[in-house]
């Protein structure tokens, strides 16, 4: 994987734990007493200049912009806010974030030469022997215990999902899906079951019942959605 392609993938994890922090909220509590929080975006922006800086400090250029997995997250927070479909909020997302604008560091990188670019990788993603500009500068972006955060959302995740209110939920979206004559496992199988269908199917017949399936499950999934919304909004602390 080039260093560009790492460092799309890599900013998604910036995002995540940073919104794992607080969940369905994308502000994070501020550093010190008196500070205004700010929004994931600020985090992620202020993770890029403080990388920028990094690597200005070790010789090499970096552009700081707004990446694309920024705008999925975005999109998948305000879905989760509004008690919709988080899943089809960030496929749609992803399918929108083409279209954006491309790293400006690739051509920063593309620029240099072989033995450059492979020093250039090295100061961004660290080596056996050094930590990178992109890990060494997390904790002072976050402002915020990440492991500890990551941590602290997982259970907290899996706590909501277990609660009785949900899983009561979820019964009444499978049992809704049935009706539409979709045999479904679980609420989070449905994206593998609507491709295992289609892949039986010739192309028209196969986007006929994707087409139908997504219908059904937008109609059945959105009270399991807004309770499972609800239920984790008050773990973390919220109203």
């Amino acid at each position: 994987m080039n260093n560009v392609k790492r460092r799309n993938r890599a900013l998604l994890t910036v995002a995540a734990l940073i919104a794992a922090t607080v969940g369905a909220s994308i502000f994070l509590q501020p550093a010190a007493h008196g500070e205004k929080p700010s929004s994931l975006r600020d985090q992620v922006l202020r993770h890029e200049q403080l990388v920028a800086d990094c690597m200005k400090s070790r010789g090499f250029d970096y552009s700081v912009g707004v990446p694309r997995d920024l705008i999925v997250e975005e999109a998948r927070a305000a879905a989760e806010a509004k008690g919709g479909d988080v899943k089809a909020a960030v496929i749609e997302a992803t399918e929108a974030s083409r279209n954006h604008a491309s790293d400006p560091n690739e051509l920063i990188v593309a620029q240099l030469s072989p033995e450059r670019q492979r020093a250039w990788g090295d100061a961004l993603w660290g080596t056996d022997e050094s930590s990178g500009c992109f890990d060494s500068t997390l904790q002072a972006a976050a402002r915020v215990d990440l492991d500890a955060g990551l941590e602290r959302a997982e259970a907290i995740f899996a706590q909501a999902k277990s609660d009785p209110s949900v899983q009561a939920a979820e019964n009444d979206y499978l049992a809704c899906m049935a009706a539409h004559r979709h045999q479904i496992r679980s609420i989070d199988s449905f994206y593998e079951y609507v491709g295992l269908q289609a892949e039986k199917l010739s192309t028209e017949a196969g986007q006929e019942l994707s087409d139908a399936a997504y219908a059904h499950h937008a109609d059945c999934s959105k009270p399991y959605n807004e309770r499972f919304n609800d239920v984790h909004r008050k773990l973390l602390g919220g109203k």
